[in-house]
């Protein structure tokens, strides 16, 4: 092999027109580092980045050579920041300008090489203000319908150099914005996305980048170029399933921004969607990782409030018929995907009402009720209670839900292990007591299930406690009657209405006083004693003298204090 400081002094002695023997002695070069990272790092150490920053100015007929040579050097780390320094960025983009194809794929390479994941690179390309130029290359580069070998191995040094550039780096992504690469970009995916599989994991990681370098910004300006379903297509058409994986998460991350959502319901792909991977079948419905994704962008574009409102339609939309079929399902990823639809879908009272009549909640019951000795399928089990929560909400489904005692199938699972399925029964509970007398009578009175709640009030998950405790003071509020109050009070649940009413949150505090007023009225001497034996005279003279209280919580702890002379 020959010596690789020779080969470099060779290159320092060669003179301007002697092409043929610096072509050459580039070429050995090539040859000699190649993949070889030890070479490279010797090379780097040898100084020649400083050589070939002067001859890239002082050989013209040589600089496609000189460019592949950088952009080989450059895939190794160790080459990155010595190229920066001897102020090969600013060369690199002159050869952009009016040169011919092979010496402008060359030294895209390179930059974008010098770029990958160094922010060094990058800076050195904002200040050469490279940006506007390479956004004009890719703009330009758009515009072509039908690609060559040739064309394409040019579009991916273009694209990758795109990419590379802006990845984790915001200040590249803004001004690539600023400059069309957006538009750029879509219509490049429009016209090529499918037939290269190199270039279109490319692309797709560039709108990513976009995504994750400026979310509104670049959210709405992909949104506005025709990206929507541009991508959606791209899906259908590509048949590497990592490719469509990537793609898949893509969506997911514009999806966050609620325009894209809109967009995503309102162009009808998310039927395209439903059918692409059969998440609409009839019968059974079986998953694999990029349709899990999907069933999990579909859940997700639920949570909008307008895309729920087209996907929903009254329970005439595309979306209820799927998701009640994935009910039917003994995959615990499609029901737990399915329990959080319906929860996400039952948002409002007139959606409440069409799934009522769907009969949805004895579905979500019979699947409670199968996956109860299940600890393991904890997911199941907090997508279900999610929903009947949100399902408890409106007046008319509580009694409904109220006559159908969906409460006792509920109850057991306070008792759980997890602590997101205590958190979800709970709030389950509650809000079907609320309201409903008869709910509150008939849990109020369940010494067991009192001792609980006052276990769980002091539970070390603070959502746990403070929904524990919420509990305690509904179901006291709710039904006010002595039985209720003394079989709260033997449980010692004084305690528990003592942590609410020291919360930080004003609407809790409220709900503690209220139920501690009507403990006072219906159990008399025992809730006096029981509360004189705390700190409930303390907390409510902090109350009554604080000035930040409002004039109704200091009349109700006046009223409390009063009552507890």
């Amino acid at each position: 092999m020959a010596s690789l400081s020779s080969l470099i002094a060779a290159l320092e002695g060669v003179e301007g027109g002697n092409d043929e023997q610096l072509n050459g002695a580039l070429v050995t070069l090539l040859a000699e580092c190649g993949d070889n990272s030890s070479v490279v790092a010797d090379l780097v150490s040898c100084g020649i980045f400083p050589v070939l920053a002067a001859l890239v100015t002082a050989a013209p007929n040589c600089q496609c050579k000189l460019a592949d040579l950088v952009a080989t050097l450059a895939r190794d780390e160790v080459a990155r920041s010595p190229a920066v320094q001897a102020g090969l960025v600013p060369l690199l983009l002159g050869l952009l300008q009016d040169h011919e194809r092979g010496t402008c794929r060359h030294a895209l390479r390179a930059i974008g090489n010098i770029c990958f994941d160094h922010d060094e690179g990058r800076e050195a390309v904002l200040r050469a203000d490279g940006v506007p130029l390479i956004a004009n290359i890719l703009e330009r580069e758009s515009r072509g319908e039908s690609l060559n070998e040739d064309d394409m191995a040019f579009m991916n040094a273009l694209c990758g150099c795109v990419l590379n550039m802006m990845a984790s780096y915001n200040a590249i992504v803004e001004e690539a914005i600023r400059a069309g690469v957006p538009a750029s970009l879509v219509q490049i995916i429009r016209h090529h996305g499918a037939h290269d599989i190199r270039l279109c994991r490319v692309l797709i990681m560039s709108l990513d980048s976009l995504l994750e370098g400026s979310q509104e910004e670049g959210a709405d300006a992909l949104r506005e170029e025709g990206a929507v379903t541009v991508i959606v297509r791209l899906l259908g058409a590509v048949e590497d399933s990592s490719v469509k994986e990537l793609i898949i998460e893509t969506i997911t991350s514009a999806a966050q921004n609620q325009l894209w959502q809109l967009a995503l319901a309102a162009q009808g792909c998310v039927s395209h969607l439903l059918r692409q991977f059969h998440l609409d079948a009839d019968g059974p419905v079986t998953l694999d990782e990029v349709s899990s994704k999907v069933m999990d962008l579909i859940v997700m574009l639920l949570t909008g409030d307008e895309s729920l409102k087209i996907l929903f339609s009254d329970g005439n939309g595309p979306i209820l018929p799927v998701v009640l079929n994935w009910l039917l399902s003994e995959d615990t990823k499609v029901l737990s995907s399915a329990a959080l639809a319906i929860g996400n879908m039952a948002r409002s009272d007139d959606n409440c009402a069409h799934l009522l009549e769907k009969g949805v909640v004895e579905q979500l019951l019979a699947i409670l009720d199968k996956h109860s000795s299940q600890e393991e399928h904890i997911a199941v089990l907090h997508g279900v209670l999610s929903a009947l929560r949100n399902l408890s909400m409106p007046a008319p489904s509580k009694l409904h839900l109220a006559e159908k005692k969906v409460y006792n199938s509920v109850l057991p699972f306070i008792h759980h292990t997890a602590q997101p399925v205590q958190l979800k029964s709970l709030g389950a509970l509650r809000l079907m007591v609320d309201g409903q007398e008869s709910v509150a009578v008939a849990l109020g009175t369940q010494e067991e299930f009192c001792k609980r709640l006052v276990e769980l009030s002091s539970a070390m998950d603070v959502g746990v406690s403070s929904e524990a405790q919420r509990m305690v003071a509904t179901v006291i509020k709710n039904s006010r009657t002595d039985s209720v109050g003394n079989t709260m009070l033997s449980a010692g649940v004084v305690a528990s209405l003592s942590s609410l009413a020291e919360s930080q949150h004003v609407i809790m505090v409220h709900e503690a006083i209220m139920a501690l007023n009507i403990l006072v009225l219906a159990c008399k001497d025992a809730g006096v004693s029981a509360m004189k034996e705390g700190d409930i005279v303390k907390i409510a003279t902090a109350i009554n003298t604080d000035s930040e209280s409002s004039s109704e919580l200091k009349s109700n702890a006046g009223t409390l204090l009063a009552a507890l002379q």
